[in-house]
């Protein structure tokens, strides 16, 4: 009855009809205990720290009586709005003390949390980098990741804090008093964390006041104490970027001048927070000086892209007419842009800084800007012009004994082995190492010894060229060089992967992105390389799963460069599996092509297999010519190495088109088979460097090229080989990737099984089909799955069929029998059932091989008999 007369409507004007306390609470535990006799009671009590007092004593009234029935109580409250003066604070205290209550701390989402409660509430797909960053900014907070997602949704600037979100967190200060927000404000400035001591020296207030404005601040959970107990940090990070942003512009302008003016004066400040004082201050010689110390910090931290940023704004504030310093600059944001994977900006900077270089600039000048241009273009595509960039520069500075000509001479050693000019590079090795020895240039030592090593590996001797990398391996780490070492585990796992040990190279590759990953270098060239060639290598001995983790790069935000290298690599996983959505992405990718060739490689290859697959054989022929026309320009030779394999699988698209049409169609697929066969060839010599042999995987796959030809003959009939020879042939294929090349020998054994197929050989097809089915229905590889079907049912029927009569005859063979009792030719019979004349043969030597007959009449009058 208590709470009937609470109820809209049902409260009566009576001044004595009034409700006591005790009866309220009495008839609220009443009517949750008879509520619970019939089904269980959950009362849930939200946002507790703006419960009154009445509600409060209400909910400790009910928490101590509910001992017995099924009757729960969920009380809940931020813990954040507890200063510490906030009445619910004793209140808590009591209830926790109930034995029946239990005391929930709920801790922040985790990452993978938000990034699931991201994926549920955008209305559109946002990409990996928005989806990181919300994560990242929302700390674990629920509704912050919503609000940061509406904003991302609805701004193109994904970091804008959401005008709504902001006004929600500055509530919090209209609590402070004065000095507070002062504090507050000062400490916004600084960043997330302040130290006590640079706080004090900005806020200016006596100690007392500081004092008691920050504890004021932590009672209110704006502030909280770091970890190191040393400082203070906001409690939320979108507290501190609201903050800031509320600042007015002059307020902002004088608390950065006084933060630039105390860390000047302290020897161990940070240069880089120092820089970002004095540009935000306005104080541009200081922001100038301190944003060079910024960035030979943070390259020395392996934090290149923060020391890309630092000398790129260096670069702009440094004096036009100072161009040595200017020049010396380039150079620095040359190897930070190395080092960050945006080495094509670094190459964009130093050649603008070369066309504006005026006549009179001194050699030397003009040197360093050459070698800070080549040393960003070897981390992509490069040509006869790098190497004259490199000669002009040595010319620049021949006859002089200074340091950095044992830098150039390392460059000039690396871009001369890269052209294939291995006397050219030899010399500048033999030079460089004299020099460098004796000016003290180590890293320029370090350097032109994994230069001498990849040419021992050319000269074909491998042991000498890992014992040779392996030492300047340790010698690099121990001494720091980190693009000496990452180059040199690179050359090691590339040594590994020519000689065909895949899983020592696979293992080297990995353990080189992950070291590169631990020097803050995971886009540097051979950082990144090595990478996507582990991935590789993981996809080519059929671990794709781990393949496609190694090349997800989910919140790592990479450059453009590198994303479409990843994106690539993943297309070779999503074609095994017959994903057609690879020519999508490969449409999108075609203009990174130039850029980099291995994108242009990857995913070319996987187009390829896609069009194998689907018999698409114009496209493929039309596709391969561009991959000829683009990468024989990039490599300068149009006979590169990998066009054997891209010759291949364009046969093995003819073989799947010739397969599916009419007998009198398949002529025209003659003319291109043999020009594919015999680029295939050609590149297998050409490809090659003077007096090198081909290696296990180009002669893998020169013995597939072989293969899909003599297969295309036979489809079409045009001088078709042997069935023996054809078998034999797809023998020698299967068995040439047992080096470790597994998926290429999966696909292989199960063409294999399909020719044992097509030649009569049905049981040696089943054993061959039961062999890799296993593992390709591991894979998902649906094109093999596909191609092994009819053997694997071959297979499963002679388990369950006899071998004898004219019961043990196939489908095909029946329709074959049929015509030949109506006394068609071979020839006609290939015509009729559109299959080859050859395929005919076979299918009639079967045929009597299961009726036990010796001519083609004995075979027709016994089914005639039978039908009788």
């Amino acid at each position: 009855p208590a709470i009937g007369r609470l109820l809209p409507g049902r409260s009566g004007s009576d001044p004595d009809d009034r409700l006591g306390r005790g009866e309220l609470f009495e008839s609220v535990l009443a009517a949750l205990t008879v509520l619970s006799r019939s089904r269980p009671v959950l009362l849930v009590v939200e946002d507790a720290h703006w419960a009154d007092p009445s509600s409060r004593d209400l909910v400790g009234f009910l928490l101590a009586r509910l001992r017995d029935g099924a009757v729960g109580v969920a009380v809940t409250y931020r813990s954040d709005d507890l200063h510490r003066r906030h009445p619910l604070r004793p209140a808590l205290a009591q209830w926790a003390r109930i034995p029946v209550v239990a005391r929930v701390a709920v801790q922040p989402l985790p990452p993978q949390d938000v990034r699931s409660l991201v994926d549920a509430v955008s209305t559109h797909p946002l990409d990996d980098y928005d989806i990181a960053t919300i994560v990242t900014r929302a700390e674990g907070n629920a509704f912050f990741a919503e609000e940061l997602v509406a904003a991302a949704e609805q701004c193109a600037e994904s970091d804008h804090l959401p005008e709504d979100l902001a006004d929600l967190l500055l509530v919090r200060l209209d609590r402070l008093g004065d000095d507070a927000r002062s504090v507050v404000r000062a400490t916004a400035v600084a960043g997330r964390q302040v130290s006590h001591d640079l706080l004090a020296d900005v806020a200016g207030l006596p100690a007392d006041r500081l004092e008691a404005a920050l504890r004021e601040a932590l009672d209110a959970h704006v502030l909280e104490v770091s970890s190191s107990g040393r400082g203070y940090l906001f409690r939320h990070a979108l507290l501190a970027e609201a903050v800031y942003d509320d600042l007015l512009p002059g307020e902002r302008t004088r608390l950065h001048a006084r933060y630039a003016r105390v860390l000047a004066e302290q020897t161990d400040a940070s240069a880089a927070e120092l820089a970002r004082h004095a540009r935000a201050s306005h104080d541009l010689e200081t922001a100038f000086r301190a944003s060079i110390r910024a960035a030979e910090e943070a390259l020395s931290l392996a934090a290149p892209q923060q020391a890309l940023q630092h000398a790129e704004t260096a670069l702009s504030l440094a004096p036009l007419d100072d161009l040595a310093l200017r020049a010396e600059l380039v150079v620095l944001m040359a190897e930070a842009a190395d080092a960050a994977g945006h080495a094509r900006r670094g190459e964009r900077v130093a050649r603008a800084a070369l066309a504006d270089l005026p006549d009179s600039a001194s050699p030397r000048i003009r040197a360093r800007l050459l070698y800070a241009q080549v040393r960003c273009a070897v981390a992509g595509e490069i040509d006869h012009a790098t190497l004259a960039a490199t000669s002009d520069a040595l010319r620049l500075t021949a006859g002089t004994t200074d340091p950095f000509r044992a830098d150039l001479l390392a460059l000039h050693a690396r871009v001369a082995l890269i052209m294939g000019r291995e006397v050219d590079s030899e010399r500048a090795v033999d030079e460089a190492l004299e020099l460098a020895e004796r000016t003290g240039r180590s890293q320029a030592a370090t350097e032109v010894q994994t230069t001498r090593a990849i040419l021992e590996r050319r000269k074909g001797r491998p042991e000498e060229a890992a014992a040779l990398l392996s030492e300047v391996i340790e010698r690099a780490r121990s001494s720091g060089d980190r693009p000496a070492e990452l180059r040199s585990r690179f050359g090691l796992g590339s040594l590994f992967e020519e000689q065909g040990d895949l899983e020592a190279a696979e293992r080297e590759f990995l353990v080189t992105a992950e070291r590169a990953a631990q020097l803050g270098r995971p886009w540097e060239a051979f950082g990144l390389s090595s990478r996507v060639q582990g991935a590789m290598l993981q996809h080519a001995r059929n671990d794709w799963t781990g393949a496609l983790r190694t090349l997800d790069a989910a919140g790592e935000r990479p450059p453009p460069l590198p994303q479409a290298l990843l994106a690539a690599g993943k297309l070779v996983v999503r074609a095994g599996r017959a994903d057609l959505g690879v020519l999508d992405v490969l449409a999108r990718l075609k203009p990174m092509w130039s850029a980099d060739g291995r994108v242009a490689l990857y995913s070319g290859r996987a187009a390829l297999q896609i069009y194998e697959h689907t018999g698409n054989w114009r496209a493929a022929l039309d596709l391969l010519d561009e991959l000829v026309q683009v990468l024989g320009s990039l490599w300068l030779d149009p006979w590169f190495l990998a066009r054997i394999e891209f010759s291949t699988l364009a046969l093995g698209a003819l073989g799947k088109a010739a397969a599916g049409l009419p007998t009198d169609k398949r002529a025209e697929l003659a003319a291109p088979g043999s020009r594919l066969l015999e680029d295939g060839r050609r590149s297998s010599v050409e490809g090659l460097p003077r007096g090198r042999a081909l290696g296990v995987e180009g002669q893998a796959w020169l013995a597939r090229l072989e293969a899909e030809g003599l297969r295309l003959r036979w489809l079409i009939g045009a001088d078709p080989p042997a069935a023996d020879d054809l078998v034999g042939a797809w023998q020698r294929a299967a068995g040439a990737y047992d080096y470790g090349n597994a998926v290429q020998a999966m696909r292989s054994r199960a063409r294999l099984a399909a020719i044992l197929r097509t030649v009569g050989r049905a049981a040696d097809a089943a054993a061959v089909a039961e062999e890799v089915r296993a593992t390709a229905a591991g894979l998902g590889a649906r094109p093999v799955l596909d191609e092994l079907a009819p053997a694997v049912q071959t297979a499963r029927a002679s388990r369950r069929e006899p071998t004898t009569g004219l019961s043990a005859l196939t489908d095909r063979e029946r329709d074959v029998l049929r015509l030949v009792q109506a006394g068609h030719s071979n020839r006609q019979i290939a015509g009729k059932l559109y299959i080859s004349e050859k395929t005919v043969s076979v299918h009639v030597s079967n045929i009597l091989a299961k009726l036990g007959v010796r001519s083609r009449t004995e075979a027709a009058a016994l089914a005639r008999a039978d039908a009788e």
